[in-house]
């Protein structure tokens, strides 16, 4: 009676589905262990788990990427096992209740081996879920941006050296992953890792969804301890462009907020020098073509007729074919469009969005960016070591980045105004500039210097702080 008094219902953080603490199933470690009883050996065989697999091949991975191979317990299966059991007079497979953590661990015992875990699966996807997560609440945050904005690369900086950037006097951040052993987690950590030490940048994300990164923030205000769950969603600039609102991109309207990194390729900025840095500019040159000699003629007759340049020489190179796509996917706007698209405007006004000029440091010594009264504060690098952020600096930051963002963005009245809040940002996850080095693995992105960046866990920790203030943890 007391664990049915502990029932909790909450949203799967992959599939978004209800699911109780009663219902979960669990993923068991297959440690090469050989028993008495077939019925175990059986248990502990690997299997394709087709639950799983089938929710990441939806998810546009191939299935020869997925490891799918696995021990997963579910309730059928333990209902199952625990009638051979009963008949050959070994133990029973037992779900056993942690008050701590609203959860259940699981285990089954024959002689002197014992079967036992506490990873806990969705019972509708086969996904792992993090630690706590009956227990907590969570923050879910969508890092979204264009095509090769940095995204992958900001959420690496951000886990570098075990999340130090975000620790705070009264605040601390763990990985909260319920697997220790999950591929994509220690891939990321390899990541951050690689740019830590050697600053090679990670690859960028594909056409697929990918498993968010979970984390665990304990603030210590006083004598009082508040516990929260982050998950941060690496959301691939393809799918949001493709697919918005729809199919692998639905989750996006379960975000609490959004992250909205801004390329500086976006801006309309007159230094040359960021439009030889967009990644994908080969492949447009790749597609150029001049208009003949006639054309050209024709549109200079047209220009001397009105008085004014019809099309300048850049306008003469894009093939149309192919400059249509480029400056839909370079256009600053296509990602808030998105999300309205795929959120609702009526639901906006419950999200947050932290708007953020990524890789700011190409910005840091443009004339037409300095120009701006107290621009230096864009690329102050002092870490705050008490509270979230140096708020008095963050408020003299916004009145600069609104101007920056009216004048060489958009017009931020219409694109904010219908969320529940918003907040102006500018970051750089590696605070130094990037060229070409080969290595034993191949070509890779490097950076020249080391890696130094600019603030670039203020957008989180100003989410975190606003989720907190909602609930009146900071009062």
């Amino acid at each position: 009676m007391q664990e049915a008094k502990r029932i909790i219902k909450k949203k799967c953080p992959y599939c978004f589905r209800a699911i109780s603490n009663d219902e979960i199933g669990f993923l068991l470690k297959n440690d090469g262990a050989r028993f008495r009883s077939p019925a175990m050996n059986e248990m502990m065989a690997l299997k394709t788990d087709r639950t799983y697999l089938d929710f990441w091949s939806a998810m546009g991975i191939p299935e020869e990427q997925i490891d799918a191979d696995r021990v997963v317990m579910d309730n059928q299966t333990m209902s199952e096992l625990n009638q051979e059991f009963t008949a050959s007079g070994h133990e029973l497979a037992k779900r056993h209740f942690d008050p701590e953590s609203c959860g259940y661990s699981f285990s089954v015992r024959e002689g002197a081996l014992t079967v036992y875990s506490n990873t806990m699966l969705c019972p509708y996807c086969h996904n792992v879920l993090p630690h706590h997560f009956f227990s907590y609440e969570m923050l879910m945050i969508g890092l979204a941006g264009s095509v090769a904005s940095g995204k992958t690369v900001y959420l690496s900086s951000l886990m570098m050296r075990e999340y130090d950037v975000m620790q705070r006097e009264n605040l601390s951040i763990r990985s909260a992953d319920g697997n220790p052993y999950d591929s994509y987690k220690l891939e990321m950590e390899r990541n951050a890792d690689r740019l830590w030490r050697d600053g090679i940048c990670p690859d960028a994300t594909g056409k697929t969804f990918r498993k968010p990164v979970f984390l665990e923030a304990a603030y210590r205000p006083r004598h009082e301890t508040f516990h929260l769950l982050i998950a941060i969603y690496d959301v691939a600039g393809e799918l949001i462009r493709e697919h918005a609102g729809v199919g692998r991109t639905g989750f996006l309207r379960f975000m609490d907020g959004y992250i909205c990194l801004v390329d500086p390729a976006q801006m309309q900025l007159e230094h040359a020098v960021l439009n030889r840095q967009m990644p994908d500019e080969e492949r447009v040159l790749s597609h150029l073509r001049l208009l003949p000699l006639t054309e050209q003629i024709s549109v200079q007759k047209m220009s001397n007729e009105n008085g004014c340049q019809v099309m300048n020489q850049g306008e003469f190179l894009f093939d149309h074919s192919v400059s249509e796509e480029y400056l839909y996917e370079r256009k600053s706007e296509m990602i808030l469009d998105a999300i309205r698209a795929g959120v609702g405007e009526s639901d906006l006004r419950n999200k947050y969005m932290a708007l953020t000029i990524a890789k700011s440091d190409l910005l840091e010594d443009l004339g037409e960016i300095r120009a701006y009264p107290g621009s230096q504060l864009l690329f102050e690098r002092t870490r705050a070591m008490y509270g979230f952020m140096n708020m008095d600096h963050h408020f003299l930051r916004q009145s600069v980045l609104k101007k920056i963002f009216d004048q060489k963005v958009f017009r931020l009245q219409r694109n904010l105004q219908d969320y529940k809040e918003s907040g102006l940002f500018a970051v750089s996850a590696l605070g130094c500039e990037v060229s070409e080095a080969e290595t034993a693995e191949g070509p890779v992105l490097k950076t020249v210097s080391r890696v130094n960046p600019i603030r670039v866990e203020e957008p989180v920790m100003w989410m975190i702080m606003k989720y907190m203030q909602e609930r009146r943890w900071l009062d």
